[in-house]
């Protein structure tokens, strides 16, 4: 389950950051999620800037899993 969420995590933060790095240096359409969602379009920088935080909060989950686990054994 922890790897499931850890993908999961690096998923979102990879989307989040590649997405940024393509929508602030005008890159054109590309692999990033964000670009082929129309409820997206015209909230590009700021649903990267979510992807991100998204990314981050679910990566603090699973490192609470793989802790609590831990702490158990």
């Amino acid at each position: 389950m922890k790897e499931i969420i850890s993908g999961l995590s690096l998923l979102f933060f990879i989307q989040g950051v590649g997405g940024l790095i393509n929508h602030l240096t005008n890159g054109g359409k590309s692999w990033f999620l964000v670009n082929y969602i129309e409820a997206f379009q015209g909230f590009e920088i700021v649903m990267d800037i979510v992807f991100i935080i998204v990314g981050g909060i679910i990566a603090l989950i699973s490192w609470k899993i793989s802790g609590s686990t831990k702490s158990e054994n």
